[in-house]
């Protein structure tokens, strides 16, 4: 147990079905994942449905979804204050509506908002991969787990050609194994065709790839059914099975947040990440000069920026977009009707950037007066601007 109060670092893992918390402080080593009964390696929190449709839906109450999130964290209040936490939640896919819903549940418990941060699964999995030791990512790291009666295989590729390396998680394969694919199969029987088709998957997944590493997730993979497919797995490669893998990873991640680890080397490609630079071209001390607002490859939703500027005759405002990729300029104009009738350089203009998904950026532009000259007149400009996701790329 940890004796002293401090900044306590957690990664907490959601899904419809169960949480898992991980956490860490300075006095620690390594980070640690809460067992709920005292028992080693009984890590599931029951996800009650209430608290995940107020997570997941729109237009829910998240009081539910607050009162679970308490239970979760009730432990580590005996080592931190809820002031004092650094969370990262990981999801298995990152919606809009779960980008809303979670923070403002997390800081009505006191939490604060800068200190509360959001990734998907594939997420999870880099940040737990890239802070293992370095020789079990010298290579293409595969991730197995079998959800909903499904084996699947993912692929962590790090393409070393670029600085910084840019690191990708792509799906690899699945193969269903429910009912209708066991067709009334004996149980012996059966064990040998499921241990037949997660062998083809294997294959599936390490073909014309350098997996050095694999990671199996959950329960279901086990060599009493799958013996031929883990001799083919863990040949001339490192294989681990375990259930806390995106917990830990989220834990890494708010590490990272925090300023307590670093990956400067690698830069994760995941399919929340903003891959627009986004900026604006300004008079600043009478010089013309770009102003970045958002620097691309950071999460969207921790794409947030707030600024206020005088206009010089401009009745609209200019915001432009660049790939990261390289590529060309993209100007989009937000047009500033019913203008408030001032004198020219008499209204101070408040703009906030920030996405609502990682194909939207939103542009809000509100008017602040100036000074005891000219009260705020209560107009707000809006404009949103889409981009391709990583999907449609």
């Amino acid at each position: 147990m940890i004796q002293e109060k401090n900044d306590l670092i957690l990664g907490l893992q959601l899904c419809e079905q169960y949480a898992q918390l991980t956490y860490y402080n300075n006095s620690m080593k390594e980070p640690v994942t809460v067992s709920i009964s005292g028992e080693e390696e009984s890590y599931l929190i029951p996800m009650p449905r209430e608290a995940w449709e107020a997570a997941a839906k729109k237009d829910q109450s998240t009081k539910p979804l607050t009162e679970f999130l308490q239970g979760c964290l009730k432990p580590m209040t005996e080592i931190s204050d809820y002031p004092d936490m650094r969370i990262m939640v990981c999801v298995p896919v990152l919606s809009d509506v779960l980008g809303d819903h979670l923070p403002r549940a997390l800081e009505q418990l006191g939490l604060e908002r800068k200190y509360i941060f959001l990734q998907d699964y594939k997420s999870g999995f880099y940040y737990y991969t890239v802070n293992q030791r370095k020789e079990l990512w010298n290579g293409d790291v595969a991730l197995l787990e079998c959800e909903n009666e499904t084996m699947t295989g993912y692929v962590l590729h790090i393409d070393r050609a670029t600085r910084p390396a840019l690191v990708t998680v792509e799906y690899a394969a699945s193969q269903p194994v429910d009912e209708k694919v066991r067709d009334g199969r004996a149980q012996e029987e059966w064990d040998k065709e499921r241990d037949r088709l997660f062998f083809e998957l294997l294959k599936k997944v390490f073909e014309r790839r350098n997996v050095v590493t694999s990671y199996l997730l959950g329960d279901y993979f086990d060599k009493s059914w799958a013996d031929r497919s883990f001799q083919y797995l863990c040949f001339h490669r490192h294989a681990f099975q375990g259930k806390n893998l995106y917990t830990k990873g989220a834990c890494y991640a708010a590490m990272e947040r925090v300023g307590l680890i670093s990956t400067p080397d690698l830069l994760f490609m995941g399919e929340d990440i903003v891959r627009e630079n986004i900026g604006m071209n300004m008079r600043v001390r009478g010089k013309e000069v770009y102003y970045p607002i958002i620097t691309a490859g950071i999460n969207w939703y921790e794409a947030h920026h707030v600024c206020e500027f005088i206009p010089d005759e401009e009745k609209t405002i200019t915001i432009t977009t660049k790939p990261m990729s390289g590529g060309q300029e993209i100007n989009h104009v937000l047009r500033l009707t019913d203008f408030p009738n001032r004198p020219n350089r008499a209204t101070r203009l408040k703009m906030t950037v920030y996405f609502t998904s990682a194909a939207c950026c939103t542009v809000e532009v509100e008017d602040e007066g100036f000074g005891g000259f000219y009260r705020p007149s209560g107009k707000r400009w809006k404009r949103n601007i889409y981009f391709q996701t990583a999907k449609e790329r």
